[in-house]
């Protein structure tokens, strides 16, 4: 028997609901007629695809290998159709785009807009998340397009390189520098080591930018004072301003806050403290026209807010595409 693309549609909704009869809810069919469906595709590859259990399904190590190759041959199938019915060259389609939260404060509304204004075709979807989680997404195909910081990228992945961040050290106003109109170049100056003698609210030990910072602490053999640990940037702002410690976030995350005199900054003397932001999607999968897209559109909106200098950066790599 032949496979079919409604059979493989099948099989990955089944495994990404973990049920049947949810499965046959989001395909508008028949749960018998899934059911025969996924019994059927289990005797053409003679071996158990999907384990039952009295919670749902759950996929077996054949279903698993299955189900990576059927979101490939999905995926491949859905980009040759969209290239043959766009021959106008009018991008469609769903693009799906993980951002971290300090970038997607950044970059959310202009792309957005920017999208909806010049491809209406384009089905975006903004999904922001830990960066922890983006490069998963990407190969697994939920996502079509993220951003991450620092560290070595997935082997999987195509990882360009856009820029890096100035990393700042954040407490009450008054307390580092003055506001922030006058630019970075204001803000006072701390050593790596003189940052053991400030209480830090920081994110949990998970998080990117907290393995980033840990990583510079061992480096610089200087233990840190850490108080408090919170993982969402709007609280340890917060936390900041209202003199319960002090915090360390890009230059990016805190620059409104920053330029208003909720918070004071100061510049972390030692050069090489800055985070790295890659743009990634997966490289064996094929881009749609419609994720070229917005990969060449969130690039020149990138461009765009730091030659403004509305996102202050360390180095922008102008050939990053």
């Amino acid at each position: 028997m032949p496979l079919e693309l409604r059979t493989l549609r099948g099989f990955v909704t089944v495994c990404a609901a973990g049920s049947i009869s949810r499965a046959a809810e989001r395909l508008h069919i028949a749960q018998p007629a899934l059911s025969l469906q996924m019994k059927n595709l289990e005797e053409e590859f003679g071996a158990a695809l999907l384990e039952r259990t009295p919670r749902g399904v759950v996929t077996t190590a054949a279903g698993e290998l299955l189900r990576a190759h059927a979101i490939d041959i999905l995926k491949r199938v859905d980009v040759a159709y969209e290239e043959v019915r766009t021959a106008i060259k009018q991008p469609q389609g769903r693009v799906a785009v993980g951002l971290p939260q300090s970038l997607a404060k950044l970059l959310t509304v202009p792309l957005v807009k920017e999208v909806c204004a010049e491809w209406p075709g384009i089905d975006l979807q903004i999904i922001e998340q830990s960066t922890g989680y983006i490069p998963q997404g990407l190969l697994t195909g939920h996502l079509d397009i993220g951003m991450t910081f620092g560290g070595t990228p997935d082997p999987g992945l195509r990882a360009d390189r856009v820029l890096e961040e100035l990393l700042l050290l954040v407490g009450p106003p008054g307390m580092l520098s003055a506001c922030g109109s006058g630019g970075i170049d204001s803000a006072i100056s701390v050593p790596f080591s003189g940052l053991s003698q400030y209480p830090l609210i920081l994110p949990a030990g998970l998080h990117g930018l907290r393995s980033l910072i840990d990583r510079f602490s061992a480096s610089h053999d200087t233990a840190l004072q850490v108080i408090a640990e919170v993982n969402a940037i709007p609280e340890l702002i917060a936390l900041a301003a209202a003199g319960a410690g002090f915090t360390i976030l890009s230059h990016a995350s805190v620059q409104e806050e920053w330029r208003a005199g909720i918070v004071s900054c100061g510049q972390i003397a030692e050069a090489g403290i800055t985070r790295q932001v890659y743009l990634c999607r997966a490289a064996a999968l094929p881009a749609s026209l419609a994720v070229t897209t917005v990969w060449q559109c969130l690039l020149a909106i990138t461009r765009r807010l730091v030659e403004s200098g509305q996102w202050p950066v360390h180095r922008f790599n102008a050939g990053a595409a």
